[in-house]
């Protein structure tokens, strides 16, 4: 059974407290979500699979927009409804996946730490669902060892075949390259890497740098975030048309 302290009151207010951002989930047929079902049908042409597929979102630096852009694609799969999606929060530097959910302040159960630190704990165990978005979630916590032991370890290799067998899709919010090692780290157990580039911010040099550091054959492609993107006379007039349907 999924471990959890969350009340249905804090359930019911989540709603409430989702990052406006998460367009996947909030505004599904704005222009914006239609650019992340983009970025999925990228993914299954980029990384073909039969079986389960596992894609970590990574950035060269932080605040490029990582995070919002794994949970804005997991939801995304999640809302076809044909899919078994994990969504993992993987950077315990700095997690934020359930702030970003809305569940910053409210206390769950065990996390991807825990299950880490102590082999008895399982994968159904640390997970929760999202039911209203279909989505299943590992979140985590700030540790106090050190994370790149814990990446490293073998109980963490454990947990990403067993999502393997139980989900069609995992996607992981890893760490940015540059500053840590730690995504580095997850490459044997993934099909690919999503580099998450923020237009006009992310030097070209540091890019180039992460390109370097990461296993060139597992990198699937960039995502622009923050691009300044001008509709086509056909894109504005067809979405000013179906927002008003």
């Amino acid at each position: 059974m999924t471990a959890t302290l969350v009340t249905d009151a804090d359930t019911a207010k989540v709603q409430h407290d989702l990052d406006s951002r998460l367009v996947s989930l909030l505004k599904p047929e704005s222009f914006e979500a239609d650019q992340y079902r983009m970025l999925r049908y990228a993914v299954e042409r980029a990384c073909p699979a039969e079986g389960s597929r596992v894609i970590a979102i990574t950035s060269a630096v932080p605040g490029d927009g990582k995070t919002l852009t794994a949970v804005n694609l997991a939801g995304t799969i999640a809302k076809a409804g044909q899919s078994r999606v994990l969504l993992i929060d993987a950077d315990l530097r700095r997690p934020s996946v359930a702030q970003v959910l809305g569940y910053g302040g409210v206390r769950r159960g065990w996390g991807l730490v825990d299950a880490i630190l102590d082999r008895r704990l399982s994968l159904e165990q640390i997970s929760w669902s999202v039911d209203a978005f279909n989505l299943s979630v590992v979140t985590s916590r700030r540790p106090q060892s050190d994370t790149y032991e814990l990446l490293a370890s073998s109980r963490f290799g454990e947990l990403i075949r067993e999502a393997r067998q139980r989900y069609d899709y995992v996607v992981l919010d890893t760490p940015p390259v540059l500053p840590a090692p730690d995504s580095r780290l997850l490459a044997e157990f993934i099909d690919g890497y999503l580099i998450v580039v923020a237009a006009d911010k992310t030097p070209r040099r540091l890019l180039e740098e992460t390109f370097a550091l990461l296993t060139p054959e597992k990198v699937l492609g960039l995502v622009f975030n923050r691009e300044s993107f001008k509709h086509s006379r056909y894109g504005r007039y067809y979405y000013a048309y179906t927002s008003r349907s």
